[in-house]
């Protein structure tokens, strides 16, 4: 029996796993992740001197809020996977809208800049490091959430471990706005989004081997 089939059919007999349980496995992968992440970060590259004063605008409360509302939006997604048969097509939709937002916001703030302004809004001070650095201290929180979800059912693991992903790169650029100092939409649009896609498509290319049961 092919392992395809293999999976159709133990799945066609799973009973449906209750949201609680499954919670907590994730919320304990996740926590330790984020715990190892914020770590990490605040022991090489550090928080930003000037925290106290960003928090008091609205700029860094804006990636934070982008960061955050994805990540929240990964949680459900990676939950609903963590179970056989489930449908996640209504939350791929409520995951575009923040994207969405923030590009249009972008392409608001590029439209009348000039040639310099657009290559500054675009590179900022640490575009070459921002995305990397990102997928770096995602790699805590991707190792917490696929230990958590081999624990659970999953039975689509391309589609599981390309959430887990999503979810770690999404909860990293959270812990990392507390470091970076770039707050323009057009930046966060770019290289914040480009480094939760990178932890994302790691997760969808591991995914298959590593949650295999």
């Amino acid at each position: 029996m092919r392992t395809d089939e293999l999976i159709d059919h133990l799945s066609g007999v799973l009973e449906p796993v209750p949201t609680a349980p499954v919670l907590r496995i994730l919320a304990l992968g996740l926590g330790i992740g984020a715990i190892l992440s914020a770590l990490i970060m605040t022991a090489t590259i550090g928080i930003r001197p000037d925290l106290m004063d960003a928090m008091g605008g609205s700029a860094f409360w804006l990636k934070f809020t982008y960061t955050i509302v994805v990540a929240a939006l990964g949680l459900v997604i990676v939950d609903r996977l963590a179970r056989p048969d489930s449908d996640i097509g209504r939350y791929l939709f409520l995951l575009a809208v923040p994207v969405l937002v923030m590009a249009a916001m972008a392409v608001m703030q590029m439209l009348p800049a000039d040639a310099v302004t657009r290559d500054a809004l675009i590179m900022g001070h640490s575009a070459r490091v921002c995305s990397i650095l990102i997928a770096g201290l995602g790699l805590p929180l991707f190792i917490g959430l696929f230990w958590s979800l081999r624990q659970l059912a999953p039975t689509r693991l391309t589609e599981a471990g390309a959430a887990a992903g999503l979810l770690a790169g999404s909860a990293a650029a959270s812990i990392y706005a507390f470091h970076c100092t770039e707050s323009t939409p057009t930046f966060i649009a770019i290289w914040y989004t480009a480094g939760i896609a990178l932890t994302t498509a790691l997760g969808a290319g591991l995914g298959r081997w590593l949650l295999r049961w």
